[in-house]
C-alpha cells in the first residue's frame, strides 16, 4: 500500500509498512510481548508521514495526532523491552511493561482530545447534552463488558488495569463521540475520532495484558493491542492529510447528520453479549456492573428524549416557514392561463402549482397545446384558435382536456375561455382550467372496488394479483396469519372484532414502504408483496409482528393476538398466485410453533408438508382398509439367549408413500383425533397373537407402545381391561411403553402409571438415555421395566471410554429401584459384550432379531422350544 503526499509516494509510510512487517516476522524468534511492542513501535512511521506529508486539513491537528501516535509507539515499543528486560520490575506495586503504557494513556489523550475537539462548533444545549449523553453510554458500555468478565471477582482487581480500564474508556468515548458529531470538518474528524479512539483501547488493552500476565492468552492480547495501534495510526493519518476540511453550514437543531446515528448499537450489543456470556458460565453480576448497565440504559433512554424533542423543534420550525408562505399565495381554486396571439402561455395563476404541481419555469412560453396529450393538441389548438378570434365574447363551450400536471401524471381537466385579459385587451386569450379528475376517479373508484377489501381498505387476492404486475418481478411475499380473533368475537361480538381486524390493517399498512403492496386474503390472513431481498424481508416481517401482536385499545377494551408470518422470494418465473401458495406454506409450517415466528419457504419443506397432508388425508380409514400392521421384535434373556418378551411395533402401508413408522404415525393420529381407533386395533390384534402363543411360552409377555395423552383418555381405560379380559391374559403379560422424550410432556403421568400398576399391568420407558430425563426421577415414577437406549452404551457414542462407568452406574440404580433393564439396540458383538459386563440381563435389537412378522415370530418361538426340549 502506497500513501501519496504531494502528488508521490510517501516513502516514509512505505517505510513504516515494512518495519511492520519485518517486525511481524520476528514473533518466531522474541516473546511476544516484546514482539508486540516492537509492532506497536511500526506506528511511528505514519506519525513521520503526518508531520511530512501535505495536509489538506488543519496543520496543527495533523502534529497533534502525530504526537500521539509517536508516544504511543513509544510507549509499546517500551513496555515491550521492559517484559522482556523486567518483567517483574514494580513500580508503585505495579508491573513496569503495565505502568508504561498506563502513564502513556493519559499524556496521548492530552494530544488526541485538543486535535479532535478543536474546531468551533455552534450548538444549542440539547445537543449539547445529545453529546454528553452520548460519551457517558459509550464509555459505560466500554467498561462493562471487562469489569463483568475480569473485576467482577475481587481477586482480579488490580489498580493499573481498573485505572486503565475507566481512563481509557472515557477517553475513547469522547474523541469517538465527538468524531461522530463533528459539524464542521465532520468527514475527517470521523476518521480521526475513530482512530484516536481505536489507539486507546489499544494502549488500554496494552496494560491488560501486561497487568494480567497470569490469565491464559494476555500475551496475544498484547499482540493485538499493538495492531489496534497500527490500525489506529493508519486512520489518524488518513484523516488529518488525506480528507479534506469540508467545512459546511451549521444545520438547525434536530438535524444535525447525528441526530439518529445509530452510536449505542455496536457497544449495547457487545455488552449484551458479554453478559449472556457471562451468565450462562456461572458468572455472577456485582454491584459496579448494574450500575453501569443501568447507567447505559439511563444514557440512551436520555439519548432518545433528546433527539425526539430535536425533531420536533425542527419539524416545527419547518412547519412555521411553511405556513408562512402559504399564508403569501393567492388566488382561486381554478387555475387561470393568459395566452398570447400565438397561443402561448404568458402568464398562470398561482393556483396552477397547487392544483397541478405546474412551475411557471414548466408553462411559461410554451404553446398551450404542448401542455395537453399528443393525441389532442390538434383538437385544443383548433379549440383555442376559434376562441381567439371570437376572444370579445366570453364562451360556454368547454373542451376536456388530458393535461400534464408537473408529476408526469395525465390529469382530467374541463377548459373554457372568458375573452381577453383586460390588461391587454386584443391580443390576449383568458383560458380557465378546472381539475375534473375527482369525477373521474370516482368513477375509477366504482370500478377498482371489486379489487378492495372494503373493511380494511387493503387489496383483495384480485387486487393483489393486479398490483403485482406494476411491481418488479424481485421481492418477496409475506403472509401474516393472526390468532385469536374468533375468540374476540366469541367474547365481545363481531363489531369488535372486525374492529380489531381494521386496526391490524392500518398497523400492516404503516409498516411497510409505500411501494409495496398489502392486501387482506381472508378473515384473519393479510399479506405483503414487497421488493425487499430476503434478509431485509425477514426483518420486515419481524417488525410486522411485533406491530401486530402489540396490545388492541378499540372501544375502550383491550385486546391481543398472536401472528405467524410465512415468506417466500418471488422471481421472475413465477406468478403472484404461486408466491402466495409458497408463503402460505411456509406459514403452515410455522404455526406449529410459538407465535411471533418466521419461516420461510423451501422445497424440502413443500415435500414434508405434502408428504403431512397426504398422510392426513388418507389415515382416516386406513384401519377398516386393512393398511396398518404390526411387527413384533423379540426381548432376549441374554445368559440364556432365549426370548422372553415380544414387543408391537406398528406401522403403515401407505399404498404411495410406503410403510410409515410408529414415530411418525401416532402422533399424528393424535392430532387427528384418531389415536384411541389405533391403539384399540392394536392392542388386540397384538393381545389376540399373545394369548395364542402363551400356550406354549407362559412367561411370554408383549410390550406395546403408547402416548401420554392415551393414558387419560376413556376409551384407552376402558378398552385395556376389556382386551385382558377378553383373551385371558394376565395383567403382568401386558407391558405399556412411554417413549422418553414425551415424559417431559406429559401431565399426572405418574397418577396414570400408579393407576395402571395398581391393575397389574406393566409399565416401561422407551429410549431412556435420548432425552433429558434424570436419574432420580426414576424414583418417582412407577415403572417396572427400563429400556436403555444404544446411546448410552453403543460404541460409537461421545462417551468413549465413560460408556462402561455410565452404563453401570444406570443398571445399578435401576436394580436397586426394582426395575428390569433391557438392552436396546444391540446391533454388534461389542454391544452385547458392554451390556453383559454391566449385569443387564435383558437385551433387544437386530443382533439378536430384527422386528419381524407374527408368522416369522412364531417360528422363532418354535425354534427355541425346540432346542429347550
Amino acid at each position: 500500500m502506497v500513501f501519496p503526499s504531494a502528488g508521490r509516494p510517501t516513502i516514509h509510510a512505505v517505510a513504516a509498512l515494512l518495519g511492520a512487517s519485518l517486525l511481524t516476522a520476528a514473533l518466531t524468534l522474541l516473546p511476544v510481548e516484546t514482539a508486540a511492542g516492537l509492532l506497536a513501535a511500526g506506528s511511528a512511521g505514519f506519525a513521520v508521514a503526518m508531520l511530512r506529508g501535505r495536509t489538506k486539513g488543519p496543520r496543527l491537528r495533523a502534529i497533534a495526532l502525530a504526537a500521539g501516535v509517536l508516544l504511543t509507539a513509544a510507549a509499546g515499543l517500551a513496555s515491550g523491552i521492559a517484559a522482556w528486560v523486567a518483567p517483574h520490575r514494580l513500580v508503585a506495586d505495579v508491573p513496569l511493561p503495565a505502568e508504561i503504557p498506563l502513564v502513556s494513556l493519559f499524556l496521548v489523550t492530552a494530544f488526541y482530545l485538543p486535535a479532535v475537539l478543536r474546531p468551533a462548533q455552534r450548538r444549542d444545549p440539547l445537543a449539547r447534552l445529545r453529546t454528553g449523553l452520548d460519551t457517558v453510554g459509550v464509555t459505560a458500555c466500554l467498561i462493562f463488558p471487562p469489569w463483568l468478565l475480569l473485576f467482577s471477582n475481587p481477586d482480579n482487581r488490580r489498580g493499573a488495569a481498573i485505572t486503565a480500564l475507566i481512563f481509557g474508556a472515557a477517553a475513547a468515548a469522547t474523541v469517538a463521540v465527538a468524531g461522530v458529531h463533528a459539524i464542521r470538518h465532520r468527514a475527517a474528524l470521523q476518521w480521526c475520532g475513530g482512530g484516536a479512539a481505536l489507539s486507546l483501547i489499544g494502549l488500554t488493552a496494552m496494560v491488560f495484558g501486561h497487568d494480567f500476565p497470569f490469565i491464559p492468552n494476555a500475551s496475544i492480547a498484547t499482540l493485538v493491542a499493538a495492531a489496534a495501534i497500527n490500525v489506529a495510526a493508519g486512520l489518524l493519518w488518513y484523516g488529518s492529510v488525506r480528507i479534506h476540511p469540508d467545512v459546511r453550514p451549521i444545520p438547525p437543531a434536530g438535524s444535525e447528520p447525528s441526530a439518529s446515528f445509530p452510536l449505542f448499537a455496536l457497544p449495547i450489543l457487545g455488552s449484551t453479549l458479554v453478559t449472556v456470556y457471562h451468565l450462562l458460565h456461572g458468572g455472577r453480576v456485582d454491584p459496579f456492573s448494574i450500575v453501569l448497565g443501568v447507567t447505559a440504559i439511563m444514557a440512551v433512554a436520555g439519548r432518545e428524549w433528546t433527539s425526539a424533542v430535536a425533531l420536533r423543534r425542527h419539524a416545527d420550525h419547518l412547519t412555521s416557514q411553511g405556513n408562512r408562505l402559504r399564508s403569501l399565495v393567492f388566488g382561486s381554486a381554478d387555475v387561470a392561463m393568459v395566452l398570447d396571439a400565438d397561443l402561448a402561455v404568458r402568464w398562470q395563476s398561482p393556483a396552477a402549482a397547487r392544483q397541478f404541481g405546474l412551475s411557471d419555469q414548466d408553462v411559461l412560453g410554451r404553446q398551450a397545446a404542448a401542455l395537453v396529450h399528443p393525441m389532442q393538441a390538434d383538437e385544443v389548438h383548433a379549440f383555442l384558435g376559434a376562441r381567439m378570434l371570437a376572444r370579445s365574447e366570453p364562451s360556454a363551450d368547454s373542451i376536456a382536456v388530458q393535461l400534464r400536471d408537473g408529476f408526469g401524471r395525465w390529469r382530467a381537466t374541463e377548459w373554457t375561455t372568458s375573452g381577453s385579459d383586460p390588461a391587454e385587451p386584443g391580443h390576449t386569450l383568458v383560458v380557465h382550467v378546472r381539475d375534473v379528475s375527482d369525477l373521474r376517479d370516482l368513477e375509477q373508484t366504482l370500478r377498482e372496488s371489486a379489487h378492495l377489501d372494503h373493511p380494511t381498505s387493503l387489496a383483495n387476492r384480485q387486487g393483489l394479483r393486479r398490483a403485482a404486475e406494476l411491481v418488479p418481478d424481485a421481492g418477496a411475499m409475506i403472509v401474516i396469519e393472526l390468532g385469536g380473533l374468533t375468540a374476540i368475537g366469541d367474547v365481545h361480538g363481531p363489531d369488535l372484532a372486525e374492529a380489531v381486524v381494521v386496526e391490524a390493517a392500518r398497523r400492516l399498512r404503516n409498516g411497510v414502504d409505500s411501494a409495496d403492496v398489502t392486501a387482506r386474503l381472508g378473515d384473519s390472513r393479510f399479506a405483503v408483496l414487497t421488493r425487499c431481498g430476503a434478509v431485509r424481508a425477514h426483518l420486515l416481517a419481524s417488525q410486522l409482528l411485533n406491530a401486530l401482536t402489540a396490545p388492541y385499545l378499540v372501544a375502550g377494551t383491550s385486546s391481543h393476538l398472536s401472528a405467524w408470518a410465512g415468506l417466500a422470494d418471488r422471481t421472475a418465473d413465477t406468478d403472484v398466485d404461486e408466491v402466495v401458495r409458497r408463503a402460505a406454506l411456509a406459514l403452515r409450517s410455522v404455526r406449529s410453533g410459538p407465535p411471533g415466528a418466521v419461516e420461510w419457504y423451501d422445497e424440502e419443506m413443500e415435500t414434508r408438508l405434502l408428504r403431512r397432508s397426504t398422510l392426513e388425508q388418507d389415515l382416516p380409514g386406513a384401519v377398516a382398509r386393512g393398511e396398518l400392521d404390526v411387527h413384533y421384535q423379540p426381548v432376549f434373556d441374554l445368559p440364556s439367549r432365549r426370548p422372553v418378551g415380544v414387543e408391537a411395533l406398528l406401522s403403515w402401508r401407505h399404498p404411495t408413500l410406503g410403510r410409515v413408522p410408529a414415530a411418525e404415525l401416532l402422533p399424528l393420529a393424535e392430532d387427528l383425533g384418531l389415536l384411541a381407533q389405533i391403539e384399540h386395533w392394536q392392542l388386540h390384534r397384538s393381545c389376540r397373537l399373545l394369548a395364542g402363543w402363551r400356550r406354549q411360552h407362559e412367561s411370554l409377555w408383549l410390550a406395546v407402545n403408547v402416548r401420554p395423552g392415551e393414558l387419560a383418555g376413556p376409551s384407552f381405560q376402558a378398552s385395556l381391561p376389556t382386551a385382558l379380559e377378553t383373551y385371558r391374559i394376565p395383567p403382568s403379560a401386558l407391558v405399556l411403553e412411554i417413549a422418553e422424550p414425551d415424559l417431559l410432556a406429559a401431565e399426572d403421568l405418574a397418577s396414570h402409571l400408579g393407576r395402571l400398576r395398581a391393575q397389574g399391568i406393566r409399565t416401561a420407558i422407551d429410549n431412556f438415555g435420548a432425552g433429558p430425563t434424570s436419574l432420580s426421577r426414576l424414583r418417582i415414577l412407577p415403572i417396572d421395566l427400563l429400556k436403555i437406549d444404544r446411546d448410552v452404551f453403543g460404541q460409537s457414542s461421545d462417551a468413549g471410554r465413560h460408556i462402561g462407568e455410565v452404563l453401570d452406574a444406570t443398571v445399578a440404580l435401576s436394580q436397586r429401584l426394582g426395575l428390569e433393564v433391557i438392552a436396546h439396540g444391540l446391533q454388534a458383538t461389542a454391544d452385547l459384550d458392554t451390556v453383559r459386563s454391566a449385569g443387564c440381563r435383558l437385551g433387544q435389537g437386530d443382533l439378536l432379531g430384527p422386528p419381524m412378522p407374527a408368522e416369522h415370530l412364531e417360528a422363532l418361538l418354535e425354534q427355541h422350544r425346540d432346542a429347550r426340549t
